[in-house]
């Protein structure tokens, strides 16, 4: 029988993709572990300024809802790169874009160190959001050229545990540095560490090889020739939308909470001093960094996607609750309810590869993207409304700020968590290729 015209020009895998790596184990994991240490790095700039919160507020004399809106910035620029990012590996793959993406942050972190304005701190904000849009995504990305089909939620899930690693070490590790030196000399490290993690990414990571560029151009045929294609079939998608609603509303606790506002109220409102808060503050990104592998796993061997995620949106609403009725008085137990809402978060990894599974083959960058998009705006959007909640209720004189003025603001957790739980109702399992 002679062969279709269409797949003579299609360069064929050199294994079979669902269960085999490409290029052998030892590539796929070094190729991998470059943006996973970028995404690692991106995560200790984006909670960073949770460490140092009261002391920029109080150095630049601005209110909370100026200072969520400008340390917001980051978020402002994260989410709608995420449509561009997903586009650009679409088009041009891994190692240029996130070699880029690297020499961007460094440049935000030394704008944040040289700032002598609350705006400059706030573009400084933006460039790192600018640059950390890639990391995420990128990093998904190249597992998936490199990595069998079947292991996708699980790398996503590890992918994210070393993220909050860096949240952890951000947390910590910054709150400790913070004793010995200045703020402005850690973001100095921050953009000369940026420099570095870029050079490596560029001379190890390769480009795509022939064979998945040949299926990028097949899938773009099979749909459509416009070079927006890909997008074009995301934002059609009704089932990207709700699942990029729920996931967004799930990350909430991380990304308002943990990454801002957390360390703050733990030390102020409930008595907590400044390491015991911090250290309180990581034990959500702890929970989210070991459910998420966990998660990945368990959703790679039952193909039970969204039971797992809903039980997870549960665990997270029922600790955040527990979170906000918490009397100073039993502020230990802060440890634990942290724990279990980072815990719940940590299921905000199977939207990637359910994403992709709704997606067409040359759409997959920009699926992922657009589940990124969603997190990071209403990320964005809830550091800023729960500084504006903040200032309505506490005293107009002082940044300084009560329990009930805290749990009033953070009622945004709760009442998104219930409005995830309620799209991921719309969502079904995408059951993957059998492993």
């Amino acid at each position: 029988m002679t062969p279709s015209p269409k797949n003579e020009c299609v360069a064929e895998p050199p294994c079979d993709l669902r269960r085999e790596y490409p290029a052998g184990r030892y590539k796929a994991w070094l190729f991998w572990s470059l943006p996973a240490l970028f995404f690692l790095y991106e995560f200790m700039l984006r909670v960073s300024p949770g460490v140092v919160e009261d002391t920029l507020q109080s150095e630049f004399h601005v209110d909370a809802a100026t200072f969520g809106f400008n340390m917001g910035m980051y978020y402002y620029a994260y989410a709608p790169m995420q449509l561009v990012v997903g586009l650009l590996l679409d088009q041009f793959g891994s190692r240029r874009p996130l070699a880029f993406a690297c020499l961007v942050c460094g440049l935000g972190a030394l704008l944040f160190a040289l700032a002598d304005t609350i705006g400059v701190l706030g573009a400084g904000r933006l460039l790192a959001g600018f640059g950390s849009a890639f990391a995420y995504v990128g990093t998904i990305y190249v597992a998936s050229v490199w990595f069998p089909e079947c292991r996708m939620a699980l790398l996503a899930g590890v992918t994210a545990a070393l993220g909050m690693a860096g949240a952890v070490l951000g947390e910590t590790v910054l709150g400790w540095l913070d004793s010995m030196l200045t703020w402005r000399q850690v973001f100095w490290g921050f953009a000369g560490l940026a420099v570095i993690i870029g050079a490596c990414i560029w001379y190890i990571v390769p480009q795509r090889p022939d064979w998945f560029a040949a299926r990028i151009t097949q899938a773009k045929a099979q749909h459509s020739q416009r070079a927006f294609s890909g997008i074009g079939h995301v934002l059609k998608s009704w089932r990207l939308w709700v699942l990029g609603g729920a996931v967004g509303l799930l990350y909430l606790p991380v990304g308002v909470f943990a990454a801002l506002w957390g360390t703050r109220f733990l030390d102020k409102a409930m008595g907590m001093g400044g390491e015991e808060a911090s250290s309180a503050d990581a034990m959500l990104f702890i929970g989210l960094g070991i459910a998420a592998p966990l998660t990945g796993w368990l959703a790679d061997r039952t193909g039970r996607q969204t039971l797992i995620l809903r039980s997870c949106i549960v665990i997270s609403l029922a600790c955040t609750i527990g979170m906000l009725v918490l009397p100073p008085a039993h502020a230990n137990w802060a440890f634990a309810l942290l724990f279990g809402m980072g815990f719940g978060v940590g299921s905000i990894v199977l939207a990637f590869p359910m994403a992709m599974a709704l997606s067409p083959h040359h759409a997959r960058g920009a699926a992922i993207a657009f589940m990124n998009f969603f997190q990071m705006l209403l990320a964005g959007i809830g550091q800023w409304g729960i500084g504006a909640l903040l200032d309505s209720h506490g005293s107009s004189e002082s940044t300084v700020y009560g329990l009930s003025d805290f749990r009033t603001a953070f009622l945004i957790l709760p009442i998104g968590l219930t409005i995830g739980f309620l799209l991921t109702l719309l969502i079904r399992d995408c059951h993957q290729r059998d492993c």
